[in-house]
């Protein structure tokens, strides 16, 4: 049987990336199968081993090891010339070189742009910041949360009448490594017609308000404001989770005017589609605050699964509202393994699995994130083809770490 190799079979990576928004970039290259080296200070290594909760050992957080499967790890001291210069000798083997420092950190080290692509001309280069590389702003720090606030992401989340929510998941880290991920595929398309090299750069707060495109021409070109709407929707209206006689809730998205004439039938309220106060989404967005109340004590007069049942016989978007323990032990979810297994030494780790599905190669079958340094000898020898002396000579600078299990044994 012929093995169909994944889209990056052949492309390697060095990455430098730690927390979130880079390794959420990287991870994905890694499951579209480029070799991905990532690279770590000795000893403490990536700041996300110290997040969360220990999963695998006492570094290797379910943070971490969410974000950094199929790589291999190398601990470098890039304070050190010894440890500078073999992150440069691994960048001339390299197609990409992806980094998350706050801007001009990489150049003052050394490994910027400009100085990797003098060494491998045709790199593509990809730089993600809070802020990017210019601006008043600039040289702040951020993360996630903060990103979100600053955005205005924050300031549009939250229940009606009441403070700024910040989303749930980490979205403004992932959103950043997601338009890296695209920034950095574009490139590789149109290398042949760039041999000098290609700097990729994403700041989280562009890709922040990117998210919410949607909003942009009212906000920016009208002047408007984005309430918070909680569980409901500031565009569309009924788009919005509505509690059941169980005091489960049912998500109801009618969100074109078939959909709505069918949940009005459904609600056995045929007349409201010809009702002037609702008959387009203008309309009801207007009286918002006539109907949805009436929408919701209709709601309240069944259970959830009573209301799923109707809704589904009258093909209306709807859905159960689950929290992701729900979500993830979901028919669906199992049906189309969403989680996987990249655990170690008897100990199961489920993370999520690379969504993207094709045709033509196979999914991923994960392997376990790395240890700090866990490959670092095996990069030395098979990447830049050092031989035991050399290898042994660096290790004694400290210029290169390597897993402390591996020492100990």
């Amino acid at each position: 049987m012929t093995t169909v190799q994944r889209p990056m079979n052949g492309i390697r990576v060095l990455d430098f990336t730690h927390a979130a928004a880079g390794p959420f970039a990287t991870v994905m290259l890694a499951d579209l199968g480029a070799e991905v080296i990532k690279v770590e200070k000795p000893g403490r290594g990536d700041g996300s081993r110290h997040m969360g909760k220990p999963m695998l050992g006492p570094l290797e957080s379910d943070y971490y090891v969410a974000l950094n499967r199929n790589k291999r790890g190398i601990a470098l001291d890039l304070g050190t010339p010894q440890g500078r210069e073999i992150a440069l000798q691994l960048a001339e083997k390299c197609d990409i070189v992806v980094q998350n420092f706050r801007p001009g950190v990489m150049d003052r080290l050394g490994l910027g742009f400009e100085q990797i692509a003098a060494r491998r001309p045709g790199v593509v280069y990809c730089s993600l910041s809070a802020f990017g590389p210019e601006g008043p702003l600039s040289d702040r720090p951020a993360n996630d949360i903060i990103m979100q606030a600053v955005s205005g992401l924050m300031g549009i989340t939250g229940e009606v009448g009441g403070g700024p929510v910040r989303v749930g998941a980490p979205i403004s880290d992932f959103s950043t490594g997601l338009f890296g991920t695209v920034g950095i595929l574009s490139a590789l398309y149109v290398r042949d017609q760039h041999p000098e090299g290609q700097h990729i750069e994403v700041a989280m707060l562009d890709a922040s308000i990117a998210l919410m495109s949607n909003y942009l021409p009212a906000v920016a070109g009208l002047g408007e404001t984005v309430p918070r709407c909680g569980r409901t929707h500031a565009q569309i209206v009924p788009y919005q989770a509505f509690e059941c006689s169980d005091g489960a809730y049912v998500m109801v998205g009618a969100f074109t005017q078939g959909f709505w004439r069918r949940l009005c039938i459904a609600v056995d309220r045929p007349e409201w589609p010809e009702d002037p106060r609702f008959e387009t989404n203008a309309q009801r967005l207007e009286n918002r605050s006539v109907l949805a109340p009436m929408l919701e004590d209709i709601f309240r007069t069944r259970t959830r699964d009573e209301w799923l049942e109707v809704l589904k016989v009258a093909d209306v978007p709807a859905s159960p509202v689950l929290d992701l323990h729900e979500a993830v032990a979901s028919e669906q979810a199992q049906y189309n393994h969403i989680v996987q297994d990249v655990g170690r030494d008897g100990i199961a780790c489920p993370t999520a699995r690379f969504p993207v599905r094709s045709s033509s190669w196979p999914l991923a079958e994960s392997q376990t994130p790395p240890r700090i340094g866990e490959h670092s000898v095996d990069v030395l020898a098979d990447v830049l083809g050092k031989g035991e002396e050399e290898i042994d000579r660096l290790l004694s600078t400290g210029a290169v770490g390597v897993d402390r299990v591996d020492v100990a044994s």
